[in-house]
């Protein structure tokens, strides 16, 4: 991993936007993206991990990957695949977490794929007009600050690079607090039951399922900017007009 966390600064030019667990649903963030009149040469993207497995069109990852205005932090499944990229005895339940889509790509393929999520950060922070947003896979240990955690995921500890990978206490509430000395902070990992975005203290949970459309979830998409809003606050991303459609 080339840097444990990774700052970016203003983008005094364009927009920002953050994207929940994509899980191979690419065309889908595309189609979202077309609809709100993303420009490459000025907006970005920043993702909550998981890009792969589960989905449709995994493999596509590596594409998007390659996009400078792309961006995304450490998800558990990329996570899983760096930690046994050849999982023998574990491809059953591999196929099971939706990875089936790693046993028809080629040697040469799975090594890219190794090569780019080793190089995924396991925290983004990106200034905005109205204050930093941080964006983590999971979640940000109640005992920590938000520089706390980033010192702590950069010293490699591995409390703090477990929570950002794997916890759940906020989307199960068993945490309530602010994540302190931070604006917001964006999570994915945990769908939320009723597929719609959910703020608890300062941390927005963004992953609304966007592997299970047409039957159930769908994929998030905030501007930036939106996540200091009251319409954000009180409509959640999967119902905001401009993320929505059909």
């Amino acid at each position: 991993m080339t840097d444990a966390v990774q700052h970016f600064a203003i983008n005094a030019a364009g927009r920002d936007f953050a994207v929940g667990d994509i899980h191979g649903c690419f065309d889908r963030l595309r189609s979202v993206l077309n609809h709100m009149f993303f420009d490459p040469e000025r907006d970005r993207v920043f993702a909550t991990g998981d890009l792969v497995d589960r989905g449709p069109r995994s493999a596509a990852a590596l594409e998007w990957l390659g996009q400078p205005w792309f961006h995304s932090c450490l998800g558990n499944h990329e996570s899983m695949r760096l930690d046994d990229p050849d999982p023998g005895d574990l491809a059953l339940w591999l196929l099971l977490n939706g990875g089936e889509w790693w046993f028809a790509i080629s040697e040469t393929a799975r090594e890219q794929f190794l090569a780019a999520f080793a190089r995924l950060p396991y925290a983004l922070e990106v200034q905005t007009a109205h204050g930093r947003v941080g964006i983590v896979h999971a979640d940000v240990p109640g005992r920590l600050t938000w520089p706390q955690f980033l010192q702590a995921l950069m010293a490699g500890d591995p409390e703090a690079r477990e929570a950002a990978l794997w916890s759940r206490q906020r989307a199960e509430g068993w945490l309530t607090t602010p994540v302190a000395d931070i604006e917001r902070v964006v999570c994915g990992h945990t769908i939320m039951a009723d597929g719609k975005p959910r703020l608890v203290g300062n941390v927005w949970l963004i992953d609304t399922g966007a592997f299970l459309l047409p039957a159930y979830g769908d994929l998030t998409v905030f501007p930036l900017d939106e996540l200091f809003t009251d319409s954000a606050r009180s409509t959640g991303a999967a119902s905001h007009p401009l993320t929505r459609v059909e």
